[in-house]
């Protein structure tokens, strides 16, 4: 899947999900409530929760596609795992878990380190579903309700909106242009590919200003005065639903608790 066809599919699933009708003020103080928690604690379990019941939620009550939502792990996974192997193979302290003799140093990976690459992909991992379900269930227009409700910068909240929506122009842009210059064979060689980037950012540079300016004229030709209006019609937080999501994050913390002392290895 490329990216712009990420993108696209990411912006369909936050508006077509199954949640998508739920109100966006339960959707988001779960997902920052778990998040906080996720990133705070010390231990493995929370995270390995929380990553479980993200998990539930956004494959089997949202009802997003399985393949969306694992795909949109694989490059922060990637990145992660190799930040953990770093931590483990060079950071630490106290016991030795190998230590290897080298011709001029001693390299020694000590068993801290491991327990916190290890912790530290987790935590990452569960942050990362918190963050994907707040993604795929919930529609920009309703974030940018949602922060114009709690009194963000109106300047912030519309710098979000066009930002979010040229990150498609951007994409499909840059693909037109890579498959124009495959086609016309200026790809074969590292010269001529590195050519070939070279060229590609400089026109795009100047294709995504053009759009701006574009887009720009067609906002004033409807009337734009500085205030891109909204829509603020979404549903209302549910009382009993807001009492099981604090519910469950004391529980998270008391569990937090309970396995303290329980080690990864």
């Amino acid at each position: 899947m490329s990216h712009s066809e990420l993108y696209v599919e990411i912006d369909r699933s936050a508006y077509t999900n199954a949640l998508s009708k739920s109100s966006p003020i339960t959707k988001t103080f779960f997902a920052l409530s778990a998040l906080i928690i996720c990133v705070s604690v010390q231990t493995f379990i929370v995270p390995v929760v929380v990553f479980i019941i993200c998990t539930i939620l956004i494959l089997g009550l949202a009802k997003v596609r399985a393949r969306l939502y694992f795909n949109l792990f694989v490059y922060p996974t990637y990145m992660l795992a190799l930040s953990c192997i770093f931590l483990a193979l060079f950071f630490g302290s106290g016991a030795n878990l190998i230590e290897i003799s080298l011709p001029w140093f001693t390299w020694s990976i000590f068993k801290s380190g491991l327990i916190m690459s290890i912790t530290t992909f987790l935590r990452v991992e569960g942050a990362l579903s918190c963050l994907f379900f707040l993604v795929l269930t919930t529609s920009i227009t309703d974030l940018c309700v949602l922060l114009r409700r709690i009194h963000m910068p109106q300047v912030m909240v519309e710098l979000s909106m066009m930002i979010y929506r040229y990150i498609f122009v951007f994409l499909e842009i840059s693909e037109q242009m890579s498959l124009a210059q495959t086609l016309r064979l200026r790809r074969s060689g590292w010269l001529n590919r590195i050519r070939a980037l070279s060229m590609l950012i400089g026109s795009l540079f100047i294709r995504t200003l053009d759009q701006g300016e574009r887009t720009l004229a067609a906002m004033n030709a409807r009337g734009y005065d500085g205030d891109i209006r909204i829509l603020e019609d979404f549903a209302s937080p549910k009382k009993l639903v807001l009492l099981g999501i604090v519910i469950f994050d004391v529980l998270l913390v008391i569990l937090l608790f309970l396995t303290l002392n329980i080690g990864v290895i």
